[in-house]
């Protein structure tokens, strides 16, 4: 008996059905970001060393140095070694602070105890931190690596997960340790490291090394007694801190450092030492001031002091942006110096860290903060005010009716283009930093924003999240005029920026003032992925925008429409497709008597309120009835699109063409499917030109939706290339937001897996499909309803491909965990879910007649072809190719099991009957099934006993290729 060939085996992918139907809203030249480095151990300073950086109190506060000898954090340093020698592979951790408590200090020491046991240990830099990179560091793939990453929160989004990405295929274990002054960014990153398998350990933070007053003491007593060796204090008498050891700023390690530091000092100089803990900056950088006197003279201070103003808030930079920085600020005609002569000057008290790096910053970042605070006017006076500096970030003119107006300074104008300078990021976060403690800091930030408010967006996602807690209404609002409707690096700092301005304003805020704040926060938390949230807000806005209605309907049901739209599609979201259906449709109705009365006015939001209509429909199963509504807003749209070409309509058109590709698709009408999908490819790709970050989300669905719909047409190289796009679209997007953009990558890789095996690459097919698998499985934990189809789609297709390979074994355990999922959700919906349910079951008849029990896989076949045939007689065009494969699985199961075997010819007869009407109409889709099931035919006959029909079958097959 001949035996069947494993590539005709009948086992059927079920693919991500053209992914998800798309909703409408109302509303490389510089090189690499960062390089990784070999960790350089500190060596112990010697006490000569020390010694001659007395006059310079910065350099001995520098946690590099290591002045005061490492102590203490005993229950930490052994939480790291655990975590470092544990089971994973890679593994993440973050160790989160305020700046000062240790957390430098703890990772060196950490290093050095990894670099003692065989570990290569690393540092990753940013370029915004130091544009001079040192050489990277080669390490064996087997070796152990511990990468540190400080300032993690300063590191854009999209450059921290390429840095993880980049070594997240190491063979050998990998430990990356990031330090933070916060955390507000952790979650995109977590999930990033969820989806590459990366075991992410909770998040760690740092508690104060001094606790009780007692334990500070101690400390300070330690630090006092090394800095008076440095000193060479011969009188060891009992100093006292500045203030009161209770203070606040006492909890950081580096405030008890300071207050050693300056209470050891005034003894050596015999000054005054600060009495209050507030005053320990501005001593120190007295200190500081009179190593600059004494260095290049009195007179030359004031110049030294600016330019470690402009280090302190640009940062280090490549040396001829350096010199460029200086001459925009006057400050070489000022000093009557060469730029190169000042910054020869500034080097030799503050040397760069790299050759290729000029403008070092003053250390520790405390410093600089309390430096810029010090030197702007309307603080406290104290010596270190300066009005030349202080109009480098803000300028002042008075108009004639006796307006004062602010105007951005030079280091905060933008250039011919209207670029904004590239140090922005830096120099808006180190202001918010200081505005934390100097209220005159947070007004002179508050100025600057009000003259440009833009400026806060165009510093980047990490700057604006920094000066968002001092922001006041009217500023919030301008600086929120100034964002993207979408932006992949914004999205989450921008629903933080809205959180802010709602909480605000609406307190006092009238309702429809109110209602609109909400609307446009329940986006915004929908694009950052924050979808239970999205909900909460979008239902305060419908709330508000019904009551109103009620007593306005002229002025306030357009609203209303449109709340309930966004209301709708944050629903959707959460797996919620019922409740969805009816927000939806009340908004449909309400914008269709709308633009009954007032067509112009209405028309573009009806045919997006039908567009999602279409959409929740789709969810629910129920494809005819989804058509008619995306077929209308199509209509609606071309119209609108001809004969108000002022408006712009192309991206609603592309979006609802992609979708009604979806829905004629869904129904069996694959060719009509291609030309409206391809439609709206065409017009994304226009639209990506103009505006990358608003429609590439958009121009990976559709390729997605095309790659699927050339796979059915059996044109499979191309599929294969536009998936492939799509899902490398896909990843740079999951990449900085993975809780809005992860879904979807799933949906592509999945795609991906399904393009791969129908070229018959099973194994390469196998890695997408299990990375999405893993991805899905952490969605449906957090949210089932939302993601649970989407993961038993995934186990569906991974359960063939084990099966197709020859790891039967193995395919039993998803296709057994998927027919479980779908059937559960067959219950509750069983329009959409059933289809997936039939496919499932026929595999799951395959898999068992080869590996499990016999009798089991015979009632699964029979139960999947009973059900094909109950869906082929409701929409005979959209389940023909599914009854279909079940007949053709149930013929084989037989065949496996030998077991009615006159049923099984009479089932695959009707298989090929069915296969020669549909290839007939798509041979490129067909020809090969047909070819396969004439063989399984040639198969069955033969177990019969009707082996001359069956070997001249084979002759005619062999004759005729495989068409």
């Amino acid at each position: 008996m001949r035996q069947p060939t494993p590539a005709n085996d009948g086992l059927h992918a079920g693919r991500d059905a053209y992914v998800a139907g798309r909703d409408q809203h109302f509303y490389g030249v510089d090189g690499p970001p960062f390089a990784v480095e070999p960790y350089r151990r500190a060596s112990a300073p010697e006490l000569a060393e020390l010694i001659e950086l007395r006059a310079q109190p910065s350099k001995l506060l520098n946690a590099r140095r290591q002045v005061i000898p490492f102590t203490g954090r005993v229950l930490e340093l052994d939480e790291i070694r655990t975590w470092r020698d544990g089971p994973a592979r890679h593994g993440v951790w973050l160790i989160h602070a305020a700046g000062g408590q240790g957390k430098t200090r703890l990772a060196n020491q950490a290093a050095e105890e990894a670099a003692d046991a065989g570990w290569a240990v690393t540092v990753a830099r940013h370029r915004t931190e130091n544009p001079g990179f040192g050489q990277p560091m080669a390490v064996a793939d087997e070796q152990p690596l511990l990468m540190v990453v400080d300032y993690a929160e300063r590191w854009p989004q999209h450059d921290l997960h390429t840095l993880l990405h980049r070594h997240s295929g190491r063979a050998g274990q990998l430990r990356m340790l990031l330090l933070s002054r916060s955390i507000d960014w952790w979650a995109p990153f977590d999930a990033e490291c969820d989806d590459l398998g990366i075991s992410a350990r909770s998040p760690r933070e740092l508690p104060a090394l001094a606790g009780p007053e007692a334990d500070r003491r101690v400390l300070f007593d330690a630090a006092c007694r090394r800095f008076a060796e440095v000193y060479r204090l011969t009188e060891r008498r009992t100093l006292e801190p500045a203030g009161r050891l209770t203070d606040h700023l006492y909890g950081l390690t580096l405030g008890l450092h300071m207050a050693a530091l300056a209470a050891v000092d005034a003894q050596a100089n015999s000054q005054e030492p600060p009495q209050r803990s507030a005053d320990l900056s501005r001593y120190l950088l007295d200190r500081e001031r009179r190593y600059w006197s004494r260095l290049y003279g009195e007179d030359a201070t004031t110049t030294t002091a600016r330019i470690v103003f402009i280090a302190g808030l640009c940062g280090p930079q490549r040396p001829a942006d350096a010199r460029d920085m200086l001459v925009r600020t006057g400050l070489p005609e000022a000093a009557q110096l060469s730029a190169q002569r000042l910054l020869d000057r500034h080097a030799r008290c503050y040397p760069p860290a790299d050759a290729d790096s000029a403008l070092e910053p003053l250390y520790p970042d405390r410093l600089t903060e309390d430096f810029i605070a010090l030197t702007l006017t309307g603080g406290a006076l104290g010596g270190h005010t300066d009005p030349w500096s202080t109009e480098l970030i803000t300028t002042t003119t008075v108009d004639e009716q006796r307006i004062t107006r602010h105007h951005p300074g030079p280091l905060f104008k933008r250039d011919g283009a209207h670029r904004p300078p590239r140090h922005v990021g830096r120099a808006l976060t180190f202001l918010a930093a200081a505005a934390t403690r100097w209220d005159h800091v947070a007004e002179r930030l508050r100025n600057l924003l009000n003259a440009d408010p833009a400026l806060a967006v165009d510093a980047g996602s990490t700057a604006l999240l920094a000066v968002t807690p001092h922001l006041e209404a009217d500023l919030a609002r301008a600086i929120t005029f100034h964002l993207p409707a979408r932006s992949i690096d914004l999205d989450p700092a921008s629903a933080v920026l809205t959180e802010r301005l709602v909480a605000l304003t609406t307190a006092g805020a009238a309702a429809n003032e109110q209602a609109e704040l909400h609307v446009i926060l329940s986006c915004r938390l929908s694009n950052a992925g924050r979808h239970t949230e999205a909900v909460v807000a979008a239902r305060k806005a419908t709330d508000l925008y019904r009551r109103m209605a009620e007593l306005h309907p002229d002025t306030y049901l357009p609203h209303l429409a449109g709340s309930l739209n966004n209301l709708g599609v944050f629903v959707s979201d959460l797996g919620r497709y019922e409740e969805a259906l009816g927000l939806t449709r009340e908004a449909a109705t309400i914008y269709g008597q709308l633009t009954e009365t007032d067509p112009a006015a209405h028309a573009r939001n009806f045919a997006a309120s039908l567009n999602n209509l279409g959409t929740r429909l789709a969810d629910l199963g129920r494809r005819e009835e989804a058509l008619t509504p995306t077929q209308q807003a199509v209509n609606i749209q071309r119209y609108l699109a001809k004969t108000n070409p002022t408006i712009p309509q192309l991206p609603d058109l592309a979006g609802t063409l992609d979708n009604l590709g979806t829905r004629l698709a869904a129904l069996g009408h694959p060719e009509e499917a291609l030309a409206a999908t391809q439609e709206a490819v065409t017009y994304f790709r226009q639209l990506v030109e103009i505006d990358p970050p608003a429609h590439l989300p958009s121009l990976a669905l559709s390729l997605s939706n095309l790659g699927n719909l050339l796979a059915a047409l059996g044109r499979r190289e191309d599929a294969l290339s536009h998936t492939q796009e799509a899902v490398h679209i896909r990843r740079q997007l999951a990449e900085t937001n993975p809780a809005a953009y992860l879904p979807d990558l799933a949906g592509s890789l999945t795609n991906l897996g399904i393009r791969l095996y129908e070229l018959k690459r099973c194994e390469e097919a196998l890695t997408p499909t299990q990375e999405a698998m893993h991805i899905r499985r952490q969605l449906a934990e957090t949210n089932p309803a939302a993601h649970l189809p989407d993961l038993a789609r995934s186990l569906t297709n991974l359960g063939v491909f084990l099966w197709q390979v020859g790891r039967y074994e193995e395919a039993l355990t998803p296709m057994k965990e998927a027919t479980t999922a779908l059937r559960r959700l067959a219950e509750t919906n069983p329009a959409a879910y059933l289809p997936d349910l039939a496919i499932s079951l026929s595999n799951l008849g395959l898999g068992l007649a080869r590996g499990g029990p016999r009798q089991k896989a015979v009632v699964a076949a029979q139960e999947a072809l009973m059900l094909s045939q109950q869906l082929a007689q409701t929409n005979q065009a959209a389940h023909l190719p599914g009854l279909a494969q079940t007949l053709w699985a149930h013929a084989r199961v037989c065949l496996m099991t030998s077991q009615n075997l006159r049923t099984a010819l009479t089932h695959i007869d009707d298989a090929i009957g069915i296969y020669q009407r549909l290839a007939t109409r798509l041979p490129a889709s067909f020809d090969h099934s047909l070819w396969s099931a004439c063989h399984t035919r040639a198969d069955v006959l033969d177990a019969l006993g009707r082996h001359d029909e069956a070997s001249e079958l084979r002759r005619n097959l062999t004759s005729s290729g495989e068409v």
